[in-house]
């Protein structure tokens, strides 16, 4: 039989890769590198299905492979910052990208690559410079000037962010996430808006593209600053449609999944010993609630280092089931049902080793993490002298912020109001159940409170966490440390309080999901 030709072995490594069979790819990688040892592509590939498999040092024991015969392949050397930082390995996970970038000068692709990396390891500032050469190899980019702007955007630069969709916009008339970047960016005034462009724009779409999804949540905004709400939530409805027939969200399965959560954990549980030394923060909530807000007035305390929103606690809860419970059969229902038998040190040595590279060098850590509140009690077997601030809003006004709000695959109960209504019931379900199981653990911290009254929600917030009260969390606007959170603009500025109420001027459209949450038990005065 003739030897498949590399294009045959790639299509079939990436084709058992997109169905998850990991084993298969490894196998279809391995043949690939024996056909063809002089291409990257197998061990690269190899690498790629080993990382995804969670075998991290066979990953990047490939990509050394690879690299000890080309040691500038800036795709392999990339791909070893991958494994690296997998590993927790941060600073040699930065060096390997720092050597990709050395030789990828002038290659833009390359470069978007590795900055597209450094974001995602939280290095913003370093990424901002391998994008400012990605520019200046291809200035007329317009994906990539968008990816600047976004980055900009992140570390509160503003004018820089704005002046980038600004050139997309001179190449691209009427580009949607150029306008919808814009008009997120700035308040929309009557003499200042970007209305007609994206109205234009809209007429233009393609129908049910992403660009129209854009459009509508860009012109949601634009009108609801003008004061124009009537059409700010036509925009915003038909924005969430389009999201809810692309993101499926099941209301009946997430409740059964909060059911055997709630079985697993029936009694209060007892205190357990520490056995980590660590006295960890998990700020948790439903996004929009101030969860950002509360992270960075925490992050400006001399003994807080802020390390983000890590997936290290569902991931190394994840990895315990898999150890204890190998086959679940029933899937995620199964993996709920699995949770209240786990102990909590196996929990914690994962979740310390995965967390690694990003806890900082501070007396404590935070972990913004908003879907940690699912895992509370687990949180308190693992770290005993765990903190968790599970921050609270009213429902009208939260629903609303989540349903404003884009989420991209994530969050997909926001897309529809029946769906976000029983979601939201749900999660204060199981949020009462934890503070009766583990009583007094929680605090409950009002975003209205840090809103209204920032100074003595902030003492009660330190005296919660044993912290000493520093006049510099008041001051969290100034905090330089980049946010990705949908909050990037406002939490640059200083403390207004002005979207509290917002939800109010949406009361009509708003009373089928009012009847829902009441019906449900939940009080909206």
């Amino acid at each position: 039989m003739a030897t498949p030709s590399l294009p045959d072995f790639q299509f079939e490594i990436g084709a058992r890769m997109a169905r998850g069979d990991w084993p298969a790819a490894a196998a279809a990688a391995a043949g690939c590198r024996a056909a063809w040892p002089t291409d990257s592509a197998g061990w690269l590939l190899g690498s790629i299905a080993a990382l995804f498999a969670d075998k991290k040092e066979v990953a990047l024991a490939l990509m050394e492979e690879r690299l000890a015969i080309d040691p500038k392949d800036v795709q392999c050397l990339l791909q070893k910052a991958e494994c690296l930082l997998a590993l927790g390995r941060r600073a040699e996970a930065l060096s390997s990208a720092d050597e990709a970038a050395v030789h990828a000068v002038n290659d833009a692709v390359a470069l978007d690559a590795i900055g597209t990396f450094l974001v995602y390891a939280a290095e913003h500032s370093r990424a901002l410079e391998i994008y400012n050469q990605a520019v200046d190899a291809d200035p007329k980019n317009i994906a990539i000037l968008g990816k600047r702007a976004e980055v900009h955007r992140f570390l509160g630069r503003f004018d820089l962010s704005a002046r980038d969709h600004e050139a997309v916009l001179s190449l691209s008339p009427g580009n949607p996430d150029a306008l919808r970047g814009l008009a997120e960016l700035r308040q929309q005034t009557p003499d200042r808006n970007s209305v007609a462009a994206m109205e234009t724009a809209l007429a233009a779409a393609p129908t049910a593209s992403e660009d129209i999804t854009t459009l509508h949540y860009g012109l949601a905004k634009s009108y609801e600053d003008l004061g124009e709400y009537a059409a700010s939530w036509r925009h915003l409805d038909a924005a969430n449609k389009l999201q809810r027939a692309r993101y499926p969200f099941d209301a009946a399965h997430e409740r059964a999944l909060i059911d055997r959560i709630i079985a697993g954990f029936p009694n209060v549980e007892p205190l357990a010993p520490d056995t980590t030394g660590e006295q960890p923060i998990f700020i948790v909530g439903l996004p929009r609630t101030g969860t950002t807000l509360v992270e960075r007035i925490l992050g400006n305390h001399s003994q807080v280092h802020s390390a983000g929103e890590l997936a290290a606690l569902s991931e190394s809860i994840g990895a315990v089931v898999e150890q204890q419970s190998p086959v679940l059969t029933e899937g995620w229902l199964g993996y709920a049902a699995a949770l209240g038998d786990l102990d909590g040190a196996p929990i914690a040595r994962e979740y310390l080793a995965r967390s690694r590279s990003r806890r900082g060098d501070k007396a404590r850590f935070s972990d913004k993490q908003t879907a940690n509140f699912f895992y509370c009690a687990l949180i308190l077997r693992a770290f005993p002298n765990a903190r968790i601030v599970h921050l609270t809003r009213h429902p009208l006004a939260a629903c609303y912020a989540i349903y404003k709000t884009r989420f991209y695959g994530t969050f997909t109960f926001g897309n529809n109001l029946a769906e976000l209504g029983d979601f939201y019931a749900d999660y204060r379900r199981l949020m009462a159940h934890w503070h009766r199981i583990v009583p007094g653990r929680i605090l409950d911290l009002a975003y209205e409170d840090v809103v209204t009254s920032l100074e003595p929600a902030t003492r009660r917030l330190l005296d919660y966490l044993g912290l000493p009260f520093e006049a510099a969390c008041l001051e969290f606007h100034r905090n330089p440390a980049a946010t990705m959170t949908a909050s990037s603009v406002q939490v640059r500025r200083p403390l207004y309080d002005s979207s509290l109420q917002l939800w109010r001027n949406y009361a009509d459209e708003l009373k089928p999901l009012a009847a829902r949450l009441e019906a449900a038990g939940i009080n909206l005065d």
